[in-house]
């Protein structure tokens, strides 16, 4: 079954369907070794009942016809209808052209079509540009370059796929902005919510490379809309009687996004004994780090939300401790010292290297 009109998946081919070996050059078709990526066999066969499947590649050494023969050499052509190469579009991912040129001919429109590849830059970034969803092949499990995940879901082996495919139901970063400007939220309170989804984000890739379960993608979209209600909380509304949280959460699972509605429900301070997933801790958390435009200690965010508001002073207090015993599991899980952890989310902010 197709979710969310999804028709079409378009592949790239060098290091997402076969391996490129740097030991040997020209078209792969004449390669002494070739070699399919893990998975990959299982998963395009199981897929094609239900998608119309392509390739979509900048080969520099090979035309759709080579391309076709070097899929031959490790079963993995009869699953794909069509292929397309650089060579014979005249244009080259990430250039529009490209894009425009497969939908062409295949007469399907941009958002019946998810770009599954391995670059960023071509394959994410283009796929993102010309309208199309995007998934990243990221066996490595790297961030996204800038510490910004475009990409609509993220697989790191073949097998993960369809389970992607079937979740594909989060907002993109240009929606979530929209949203922003919608709600009228100032500028201050946009840089805290960018801030605690990029914080979350980061944690929640460590936390993955080191074999937790968890969605990236998924705390970084709550991250990003965990604040959107806020200033629907301080007017006259009726909806102002509830907490900016639930109000948010509310808003999000009206517009058809339960799952982020779930992890933003529990970000506020006194929903700490509310959280169960991973996501719904990293953003809860992730929240606490962030004083103003500023990483803190978590000593530090408590002392300064225990000053903004005197009459809450006590209960935040009581906190304290399950505060404490949230943030040592998340370092004892990524194997880490709370300085160097912060340290390490400081120069993430700043220069990526994560």
């Amino acid at each position: 079954m197709n979710p969310n009109g999804i028709t079409t998946l378009v592949f790239d081919w060098g290091n997402t369907l076969m391996k490129v070996d740097p030991r040997f050059s020209g078209p792969m078709m004449f390669w002494d070794e070739v070699r399919a990526m893990p998975g990959a066999a299982e998963t395009l066969f199981s897929l094609q009942a239900d998608f119309k499947l392509v390739v979509g590649t900048n080969a520099a050494d090979s035309n759709a016809f080579q391309v076709g023969k070097a899929l031959e050499r490790v079963n993995l052509k009869k699953p794909f209808q069509a292929i397309f190469t650089a060579r014979e579009l005249g244009a080259r991912k990430p250039d529009l052209e490209f894009f425009r040129q497969v939908e062409s001919v295949l007469g399907v429109h941009p958002d019946q079509i998810v770009m599954v590849g391995d670059r960023f830059s071509e394959d994410v970034l283009g796929a993102k540009r010309a309208g199309w969803k995007a998934i990243w092949f990221n066996p490595e499990g790297e961030p996204a370059p800038g510490l910004l995940p475009l990409q609509d879901g993220e697989i790191q082996h073949f097998s993960r796929l369809s389970h992607t495919l079937s979740s594909l139901c989060l907002p993109d970063i240009s929606m979530c902005q929209s949203w922003m400007a919608e709600f009228g939220l100032p500028i201050a309170l946009q840089i805290h919510m960018q801030m605690v989804a990029t914080i979350a984000y980061v944690i929640a890739v460590w936390l993955r490379n080191a074999g937790e379960t968890i969605d990236p993608i998924l705390v970084h979209r709550s991250g990003l809309l965990h604040d959107l209600a806020k200033m629907k909380t301080l007017g006259n509304e009726p909806s102002s009687s509830l907490g900016h949280a639930e109000l948010g959460a509310r808003i999000l699972e009206d517009r058809g996004y339960p799952r982020i509605g779930q992890v933003i429900r529990t970000h506020a301070l006194h929903c700490l004994s509310d959280l169960e997933t991973w996501e719904q801790k990293l953003v809860f958390y992730a929240d606490k780090l962030v004083e103003g435009n500023r990483v803190v200690p978590l000593k530090e965010r408590i002392k300064a939300l225990q000053q903004r508001y005197p009459g809450e002073a006590e209960r935040i207090g009581s906190l304290k401790s399950g505060l404490y015993e949230l943030q040592d599991d998340l370092l004892k899980r990524v194997g880490m010292e709370e300085e160097h952890f912060l340290t390490r989310i400081k120069t993430s902010l700043s220069s990526n290297p994560v």
